[in-house]
């Protein structure tokens, strides 16, 4: 049984987003209160998820696997952590806002690297620690700021985990060489997605896979026909595709209409993995392989985070996302209150691949970067995704043909 953590909300959100967040305080005068509360001295983190637009659901899975960590960070500690929500919507007006109001001793966030650029940013100039738990571009971490961490993966690693699964499992499987496929890489051109597609192409130049088509697209496009289009023409046979959930219908959607499809289809990150995508395809999505964060395990301490977070929330997890944010929030937990300084703190720990709750290890670099964190390859089976990567114990054998 988890405790609650001391909770409260940036005072400026309305009360449909509130009750969306699925809190036990939802109210903005009983979180408030319940900070009056809490010890002076209790150490306080503040959370910038979106609230709001296409990336708000991952926002909001992601959150909750930050109060679960806080939660059970909070039991038998005398000073009990502060936990703040705030919208990332506009995170450097949040950060200069609650840096001048009340200092966090760190804030964590954020579901979204075009949202992380610009709050890891404004921390940086606030002189505050910023938690990067789930944002993956690369370049987040590469601008030399001294008040960032990143406990998460990055964009080289979602394409270094694609590139594994075509040379050592599609290729082989389909009795072709690496080289001889045709590949088309889709992807939006958002930060997260642009990130992806700029790492995959760079690996596939130094390891010789044959992108036959680069195909990106705006943000905010509503059809994706004729870039399906293309692809048909080209004959291409495998399609990697790094977009948004809603893109992922758009994508599927037109593959319907035109009558084709690929023979593999690998999609790259957390929008290929809400579980909502196997209620909204059927047998559409399945056998359509990912890369992403690690799943939940169906045993060990993932199952336990994931019985607790259904006890909590009344509901399964929807997808990976929360426990990438619980065991970030939990590093960041362990760190509060030690001798050193906070972000010292951090990055002096240390632990082995496998200590955490989803298999990550803890080892950062000069940059803050956590070069223990990694993807796995999974794949939509039955209405849900399992993991399919060779190097975790227990895993499913991949089916390579949709």
């Amino acid at each position: 049984m988890t405790t609650q953590p001391l909770v409260s909300r940036a005072a400026n959100l309305s009360r449909r987003t509130l009750l969306g967040s699925g809190l036990a305080v939802a109210a903005s005068r009983s979180g408030a209160a319940a900070v009056r509360s809490a010890a002076p001295s209790s150490p306080t983190l503040a959370a910038l998820f979106p609230d709001q637009g296409a990336e708000a659901l991952a926002g909001d899975e992601a959150w909750r696997g930050v109060t679960l960590a806080i939660a059970d960070a909070n039991r038998g500690r005398k000073q009990p952590i502060r936990l703040i929500r705030a919208d990332a919507t506009d995170p450097a007006r949040t950060i200069a806002t609650l840096a001048k109001a009340d200092p966090p001793a760190a804030f964590i966030g954020t579901s979204s690297s075009t949202l992380s650029f610009v709050a890891t940013a404004a921390a940086e100039l606030a002189n505050i620690p910023y938690i990067e738990l789930d944002a993956p571009a690369d370049a987040i971490t590469t601008r030399g700021f001294k008040m960032l961490v990143r406990t998460g993966l990055t964009s080289a690693a979602l394409a270094a985990t694609t590139t594994t699964a075509i040379a050592g499992q599609i290729a082989p499987s389909w009795r072709k060489a690496a080289g001889e496929l045709r590949i088309a890489l889709l992807f939006d051109d958002g930060a997260t997605n642009g990130a992806f597609a700029a790492a995959m192409l760079d690996l596939a130049r130094q390891t010789k896979l044959p992108v036959v088509l680069t195909l990106g697209y705006a943000t905010n496009t509503m059809d994706l026909a004729s870039e399906i289009g293309r692809m048909q023409r080209a004959k291409i046979d495998l399609l990697i595709h790094a977009g948004r959930t809603e893109h992922v219908l758009l994508a599927y959607a037109a593959m319907a209409t035109a009558g084709w499809r690929p023979r593999m289809i690998i999609g790259a990150g957390g929008g290929y993995a809400m579980s909502g995508l196997g209620f909204a395809l059927g047998r559409a999505i399945e056998n359509t392989m990912v890369v992403d964060t690690p799943l939940y395990d169906v045993s060990g301490p993932a199952a336990a985070i994931a019985r607790a977070y259904r006890a909590r929330y009344a509901a399964p997890p929807r997808s990976s996302a929360s426990l990438t944010a619980y065991v970030g929030a939990q590093l960041v937990s362990g760190a509060l209150g030690q001798d050193k300084p906070f972000r010292a703190a951090l990055l002096a720990t240390d632990r082995p691949r496998g200590a955490l709750a989803n298999g990550w290890g803890c080892a950062f670099n000069g940059q803050g970067q956590n070069r223990a964190s990694f993807a796995t390859l999974q794949q939509w089976r039955g209405g849900r995704l399992i993991t399919i990567d060779p190097t975790i114990a227990g895993a499913a054998h991949p089916i390579t043909s949709l």
